[in-house]
């Protein structure tokens, strides 16, 4: 310090000692005290802040004290000062007033409570005297009748609650001391006035409002000015109507298009003043506070210019966000987090850059994408990209199956800015290969043909079984949501024809016959969808009329049926594999890959060996019932040997066997019970009684036997097939 500052310094200690002597009020104490923190001297907190104080209270003017310990408040480093030593420094102000020294405990002091809090509650309590007005979060307008120093506790009259006791520590967190130019005190003293108002010049009362409780969404204004008494609930159309054609033409009002937007005052005076920061540094509410500070935000061109006092009351709020968000709030605490940096908060008062980092780990990372608005994604990982690139790319390479579709979709946008396009596209092909891919990746990939194209994945026609692989399945929340456009997309006619113009015209009909068998449309749902795949390829529309087509080979005469009873097994069995076993696959998968280090993971590899097998078998029993159709076998042909027949059969030796030829999966030979695939049902297929046909024996040479007779199945094989 140079010998000019330091003769300034001295010059400035003898002032203050002249201004004790004299009795100097608090604004000139305050003048000096940012005298002297200007100057940078440490003696501005240990000596002459005190000093001040005691000046003040030997003359017997508290509201000038509380002045002065709220500058202290303000502008005292953390830490400096104890909770002790702010309850000293309280009971100066307090002098020997009992009703002060009772307000003191009920205001904070001496806890572990911030100072400016502190400071703030006692403000109000000591502004609580009977015929103050106040207003209540809950309840509104009210009147103070008493304040009762003995007991502790507010006589408050509210509309509704007549002579309401109110404990004074929960009137210092819930009520605002209202002044003379709020719109509701404005009411009180004057209604008739107001309510001229209300009807000559709406807009007039709009601005009081906003300059009364400041920013609000036409919702919120509505709602304090009905509650208020301010305007009735029948007049608030027109009201309003007449206030927003006016407030369009006001050039201080900004009136934003959306109802959900908060209207506000442009001259950031009347919104962002000295009471504004003492109601955001009262609030406790974490959404309340986030919708205050979201809103000064976007009305601060500079944060640097914010004073160091206001940060620090941004800081402690935002803090207290971070902290209070439960686990199950990450999207919560990460606003908080995004807030604390956009203002440049230092983090020894809000430490924001601990709390971006507690989310760069697999526990966390997921929780936070899903829980965040879809609109605060992307501005969620680039801000956590710029804390740590490559926890992020980690993070979402290691976890890109977990990530439902609107977090999928930025995290690839990301990665391919970032130029780690190349192990996206990698995982994509992989996972495409294996039949693992998720829904939301193969949403990505038919929304997004251009980069699919250029990445070389998989065509349309080879991701559509997958596809409806995965709309099979049972969603819920934000996976049912990704499910419906998944399937809405496949609707669409430029996806279908894609699909069906890469296949053959013999797996056309069997991939239709699959859709038209799937658990993912049902009634009018399908009928649609076949009616979109039927316009653009009508020669399927013989699969769903049952008639044949002329263009068509002739269906093969066996193979194509099976029992009631034996398609209702296979059927159960898909829908167990679907419902029950692929799922708990899929929750063993997780649980390994939770494990870490998937290279050497032994769960992890066994369970994807296991999920390879059960899609494989998903995929066969798919195509098998996608062929074969159940009957009761009541149009088998009469006096002919074929399906839904029973054939009596003499062999050489001169005994005889009988029997039952059912469909292609029906066998049980207790039963004489063959399947129309068995080399005997094919031998005698079109004979007649008298016939002599090939009999297939058991050392594998055929033997000559005579079909003996050909009859309808018994009711017992009926009733079994059924």
């Amino acid at each position: 310090m140079s010998e000019t500052d330091t003769a300034n310094l001295e010059q400035l200690e003898k002032r203050m000692a002249a201004m004790a002597e004299n009795g100097a009020d608090a604004a000139e104490w305050i003048a000096a005290l940012e005298e002297g923190l200007a100057a940078g001297s440490p003696k501005v907190f240990t000596d002459w802040a005190p000093l001040a104080q005691e000046s003040l209270a030997k003359l017997g003017d508290i509201p000038a004290g509380i002045d002065l310990l709220k500058w202290r408040a303000d502008h005292t480093p953390a830490n400096t000062m104890s909770p002790k030593a702010w309850l000293m420094a309280a009971d100066v102000v307090a002098g020997s007033n009992p009703h002060m020294l009772a307000l003191l405990s009920e205001a904070g002091f001496g806890q572990h409570l911030a100072a400016r809090e502190c400071v703030r509650r006692l403000r109000l309590l000591h502004g609580l005297h009977s015929g103050a007005l106040c207003l209540h979060r809950t309840w509104g307008f009210g009147i103070v009748k008493k304040s009762d120093a003995l007991y502790k506790r507010i006589e408050i009259q509210f509309a509704g609650r007549p002579n309401h006791m109110l404990p004074m520590k929960a009137a210092a967190e819930s009520l605002e001391l209202l002044g003379p130019d709020h719109i509701l005190a404005k009411l009180h003293a004057d209604r008739e006035s107001v309510m001229q108002q209300v009807r000559t010049n709406p807009a007039g009362v709009v601005k009081e409002a906003l300059s009364s409780f400041g920013p609000l969404s036409a919702a919120a204004l509505q709602e304090k000015l009905v509650q208020g008494g301010v305007v009735l609930e029948g007049d608030w159309k027109s009201f309003w109507d007449a206030a927003r054609k006016e407030l369009k033409k006001d050039p201080l009002v900004d009136l934003p298009s959306k109802r959900t937007d908060p209207i506000r005052m442009k001259d950031s005076a009347s919104g962002y003043d000295e009471a504004w920061y003492d109601k955001l540094g009262a609030e406790r509410d974490i959404k309340t506070i986030l919708r205050l500070v979201t809103e000064l935000k976007s009305s601060v061109a500079d944060v640097s210019a914010i004073p160091p006092a206001r940060k620090r009351v941004l800081a402690n709020r935002l803090a207290f966000v971070i902290l209070g968000a439960t686990s199950r709030q990450p999207g919560t605490k990460m606003a908080g987090t995004l807030l604390a940096a956009q203002f440049k908060l230092d983090p020894a008062d809000c430490d924001w850059p601990a709390a971006a980092r507690s989310f760069l780990s697999g526990k966390t990372f997921i929780p936070l994408l899903h829980d965040l608005p879809v609109r605060d994604i992307a501005p969620a990982l680039a801000f956590l990209q710029g804390i740590d690139p490559d926890a992020v790319r980690s993070l979402v390479l290691n976890h890109l199956h977990d990530l439902h579709y609107n977090a999928l979709c930025d995290a690839i946008d990301l990665m391919i800015e970032k130029g780690s396009g190349e192990e996206i596209r990698k995982l994509f092909i992989d996972d495409c290969a294996r039949h693992l891919a998720t829904e939301e990746m193969l949403l990505w990939i038919f929304r997004h043909r251009d980069q699919a194209t250029a990445w070389d994945l998989p065509q349309p026609t080879a991701l559509a079984p997958l596809a409806v692989a995965e709309l099979e399945k049972d969603y819920s929340g934000d996976r049912l949501k990704t499910k419906k456009l998944l399937r809405e997309r496949l609707e669409t006619p430029e996806v279908l024809q894609a699909v069906f113009e890469g296949m053959t015209r013999g797996r056309q009909q069997d991939f239709f016959r699959q859709l038209c068998l799937s658990t993912a449309w049902t009634g009018l749902d399908r009928q649609t969808m076949q009616a979109k795949i039927i316009k653009q390829f009508p020669h399927l529309e013989s699969i769903v009329t049952g008639e044949s087509s002329t263009s068509e080979a002739p269906a093969a005469s066996y193979g194509s049926v099976t029992s009631h009873r034996s398609y209702r097994d296979r059927v159960e069995r898909l829908e167990k594999l679907i419902n029950v076993d692929i799922p708990e696959n899929s929750r063993e998968i997780a649980v390994a890959r939770s494990y870490g280090d998937l290279s050497e993971n032994f769960e992890y590899k066994a369970a994807k060996d296991m999920q390879a097998v059960l899609l494989a078998r998903r995929a066969d029993l798919e195509s098998q019932i996608a062929k074969v159709r159940p009957t009761d076998f009541s149009e088998a042909p009469q006096g002919v040997a074929g399906v839904g027949s029973t054939i009596h059969v003499a062999w050489p030796d001169g005994h005889e066997e009988t029997y039952h030829i059912l469909g292609e999966w029906d066998q049980v030979p207790e039963m004489h019970i063959i399947s129309s695939n068995t080399r005997i049902a094919k031998a005698v297929a079109g004979k007649k009684p008298g016939d002599v046909f090939p009999m297939p024996s058991e050392d594998g040479t055929d033997v000559d036997c005579t079909l003996k007779d050909v009859t309808p199945l018994p009711q017992e094989i009926l009733d079994w097939a059924k």
